[in-house]
């Protein structure tokens, strides 16, 4: 079972994905669109759907990938803004959990992780 900390590195994908994508093709997401590496230990990678009430969280542990996917009945998570012209953020450990947690916020800036 995952459990997230802020030793791991977490990345955003800034885009909307389509939720029926399994393990693989979102690691082919992650190498092709977002440019990095799926296969580094301790990686985060956040997913979200069009309409926001879906997020698929990819995670690369010790030799294995969990995925996981988080749906909130009646509300949507709230969906930070980015640059459109970049396909991924790093961002913070405390970003992810506002985002995960389905928090409902009036505003949100979220500053890319220079770590």
């Amino acid at each position: 079972m995952i459990s997230f900390t802020s030793r791991q590195k977490y990345y955003f994908y800034s885009g909307p994905m389509d939720m029926r994508k399994d393990i693989d093709t979102l690691t082919e997401v992650v190498r092709s669109q977002m440019g990095l590496d799926p296969y580094i230990e301790e990686s985060v990678f956040i997913f979200m759907s069009k309409n926001l009430r879906t997020m698929k969280i990819l995670y690369r542990g010790r030799r294995r990938f969990e995925l996981t996917k988080i749906r909130l009945d009646d509300e949507k998570f709230f969906l930070p803004v980015f640059d459109e012209q970049r396909s991924c953020y790093k961002i913070c450990w405390s970003d992810f959990v506002t985002l995960t947690e389905g928090v409902q916020v009036t505003k949100m800036q979220i500053k890319e992780d220079a770590a």
